[in-house]
This record gives structure tokens, C-alpha cells and sequence, in this order.
């Protein structure tokens, strides 16, 4: 079957969420055997660039970049992937996940605002239906009706780990690091992160290898489908359609953790469950009818830059 070249991105950027929404179960099974959450994303960034430097040796893929690129791609994942990770799982120690979860899809609504404000992206009326759509339904998923746990600070790190989260995207979609091979541009975010993290772990004493043989099968397997397969799909997504448009698909991810969670882990589905996924399938389905469109004329506005 023949896909043009937006369906391309659209099916890689809802792959990478899918793959993203099985952390959740893999970070269950790890911290139940001995690894801490800061441990947990340090072996998964160790994993991932020992493997993905095996790879590229095996395809005789050079790793060599102008030295502007590898400035980019130090701030790409310093001040964005690594710190969205530490800030969002710092965020769960003082509030319920769920919560927390909910205020760092701040991201695609920031991921918008950034391509408008600072990269002259059209402001598409479609697109900020389908986020509004997209928030409400996430919001029901992975919020629900419950206000109780609520913490200033906790809110606070996850919606500036949403931040976080915009400005990688934001970077890796608009700068010269675009066009790098993905899985090489994967390979130096984890290995950013993982000497940042090993520093915060070490210094903090949050460094672990207490962990059993279980806990180790769930960072692999997690590093293969996530960092691996799930980002790698992510950057070559980003080459073909808009940040803001991805960030919106990317909502998709909640949707896959709460059907892991109920299949696997026996989580009890509510009825605002069942709506938050109605409402995420439609923003999903809206967008991705856009994309394949994209061709025909649209109705935008555009800001000056």
C-alpha cells in the first residue's frame, strides 16, 4: 500500500506514542524490583546508546557532526529531554500521577504557541479545535473528576516539565538538527542524558544496583520499544509534519497506557475513562484527516513574524 508522504508522519508520530504510553507498566514492574525512578531512566539512556552505537557501527553510519549540531543537540536534550524527565518524575513525589500527568500535557498547547510566536507557524483553526478536544479528553483519562492530591509544587514541575517537553520538540523541529540521521541524533540525546543523569543520581545517592533480573528484562525491553523504536520514530516523524500537529497526535499516548493498564494490570475503567478516550480518538482522527489532506487549500492566519 502506497502512503504519501504526510500519512508517513502522521502513523510515525502515533507509533512513537504508543510506544511511549507502555513506560508507565515497564516503571511499575522496575520500581517493584529494586530500581529507583531516577535509576530506572539512566540504565534506559545507558542501554539505548551502547545499542544504538552498536547499530550505526554495524550500518558504517559515521557519528561526526559540525560543532554547531552538537551544541544544538546538548541544549536539545539537556533543556529539554532530560530535564522534562526528571521534572515530571520529581512531580509524581508530591502529587498522584494521574495529576501530574494531566498538567504536563501542557506541551502541546506550549508546543503552538512556540511554532506561532517564534518560528512563524499559521494558526490553524482546526488544529486548536482538535487540542482543545485532545486536553479535555486527556483530562478525563488521566485526571478524571478527582481533585484531591492536588500540590502546588507538584503541579508546578510537571507543567514546567511540559515546557521542557515543547522546547525539545520546538528545537529538534526548527533548527539545522532536523535533518540529521534520527537514529544518530538519538543516540547523542541519550548519551547527554545519560552522563547528566548518572551525575544527578551519583550526588543525590539515588544510584542503585539493587535490582533483580526482572527489573533489568523491563529497562531492555522498554529501551528497545521506547528510546529506540519509539523516538527514532518520533525525529523521523518530525521531518514531515508540524511540531504542532505531532504534539496533538502525541495525545494518543495516555490512550495506550490506560488500555495497558486495564488489560495487564487490572485497572478499573470508568465511565470518564471511556469519554476521555472518545474525545482523544476524535482529536486524533481530526488531525490525521487534516494532515492527509494538507494538500487542498486551508483557512489559516498568518502571524507576522
Amino acid at each position: 500500500m502506497c502512503l504519501n508522504r504526510n500519512t508517513r508522519g502522521v502513523i510515525l508520530i502515533m507509533l512513537a506514542a504508543s510506544s511511549f504510553g507502555l513506560v508507565p507498566l515497564a516503571a511499575k514492574i522496575a520500581y517493584a524490583n529494586g530500581l529507583t525512578p531516577y535509576s530506572f531512566i539512566l540504565f534506559r539512556s545507558i542501554i539505548a546508546a551502547i545499542a544504538l552505537f552498536a547499530l550505526l557501527k554495524h550500518k558504517r553510519t559515521g557519528l561526526r557532526m559540525p560543532p554547531g549540531h552538537m551544541t544544538t543537540l546538548f541544549k536539545a536534550s539537556f533543556f529539554g529531554y532530560c530535564m522534562m524527565m526528571i521534572t515530571l518524575y520529581v512531580a509524581y513525589n508530591y502529587m498522584a500521577s494521574g495529576i501530574a500527568t494531566t498538567v504536563h500535557y501542557v506541551y502541546p498547547v506550549a508546543t503552538m504557541i512556540g511554532a506561532v510566536l517564534f518560528y512563524g507557524e499559521a494558526i490553524n483553526p482546526r488544529k486548536i479545535a482538535a487540542l482543545l478536544v485532545s486536553l479535555i479528553g486527556i483530562y478525563l483519562l488521566v485526571g478524571g473528576v478527582a481533585s484531591s492530591g492536588f500540590s502546588m509544587i507538584g503541579a508546578s514541575l510537571a507543567f514546567v516539565s511540559g515546557l521542557f517537553y515543547a522546547y525539545y520538540i520546538l528545537t529538534v523541529s526548527y533548527s539545522g538538527i532536523k535533518n540529521m540521521n534520527s537514529s544518530v541524533l538519538v543516540f547523542y540525546v541519550s548519551v547527554f542524558n545519560a552522563v547528566t543523569l548518572f551525575v544527578i543520581c551519583f550526588f543525590t545517592g539515588d544510584l542503585t544496583l539493587d535490582f533483580n533480573a526482572t527489573a533489568l528484562v523491563s529497562v531492555l525491553a522498554i529501551t528497545l520499544v521506547v528510546n529506540i523504536l519509539g523516538m527514532v520514530a518520533l525525529q523521523e516523524g518530525l521531518k514531515i509534519i508540524p511540531p504542532s500537529t505531532a504534539t496533538i497526535l502525541s495525545t494518543f499516548e495516555p490512550l495506550t497506557s490506560l488500555v495497558i493498564g486495564v488489560a495487564l494490570l487490572n485497572e478499573t475503567l470508568s465511565w470518564y475513562h471511556g469519554a476521555g478516550s472518545v474525545l482523544v480518538l476524535i482529536s486524533v482522527v481530526w488531525v490525521a484527516w487534516s494532515e492527509k489532506q494538507a494538500s487542498t487549500p486551508d483557512t489559516t492566519i498568518q502571524i507576522p513574524r
